[in-house]
């Protein structure tokens, strides 16, 4: 099965989930979350109606094999909705959503003997990782000369540095979703993109 070519086939499944106007963005995700949580099919289309090209993007991030990271996708719906009645609340879907397909693809990798045990260090990265240089950020910037320059810099970050931007100036995540996704401190995740910070502006000087 197809994930992206089943996403375009599917209903609109916005139209049958109504909030009432004025309901925040945690709001609905709680709202929507308790209901796939009840059994709701139709909040878990919703879900992965509305994530799974995120979650496309950013397991391309930590896998280049398109069939396992689809596979892992598939996989982790089909365990949420197998599971739905014991899982936690939540009102961020789209950090839990990400921090599971990320456990789901390392172990995967470590399944299939792609990375071994001893290339996962203390906060399970996995130092093999591919990880791609391309974001929004390069996009936004007028000058090709710029982009370039941005690019170069960025291949020049730790693997774990290139992760934490992403998740930082891409996703917009905030330093404590990044801490809790990446198993990091909030000391440790400032000065992580601190220096990955320092070591980019050091390319424009």
């Amino acid at each position: 099965m197809n994930l992206v070519s089943e996403r375009h086939n599917r209903p609109e499944f916005q139209r049958s989930i109504l909030f009432r106007p004025g309901t925040s963005a945690t709001e609905i995700e709680g709202m929507l979350w308790s209901s796939f949580r009840s059994g709701n099919r139709k909040a878990l289309d919703y879900i992965f109606d509305k994530y799974v090209r995120l979650l496309f993007a950013y397991g391309g991030k930590i896998s280049s094999s398109n069939p396992l990271v689809e596979n892992c996708i598939q996989d982790l719906f089909v365990d949420l909705w197998a599971k739905h009645e014991i899982l936690s609340d939540t009102d961020n879907i789209k950090l839990y959503l990400l921090k599971s397909l990320r456990r789901r693809i390392i172990r995967a990798l470590m399944a299939t003997n792609r990375i071994k045990i001893n290339t996962i260090d203390e906060h399970g990265y996995a130092s093999d990782l591919e990880f791609s240089a391309e974001f929004n950020l390069i996009q936004e910037l007028n000058s090709i000369e710029k982009r370039n320059q941005i690019e170069e810099a960025l291949t020049q970050l730790t693997k774990r540095q290139r992760e934490a931007v992403y998740l930082k100036f891409y996703e917009r995540f905030s330093y404590l979703e990044i801490a809790d996704m990446m198993n990091l401190t909030l000391k440790s995740t400032y000065k992580l993109i601190g220096k990955a910070i320092f070591s980019l502006r050091k390319h424009f000087h």
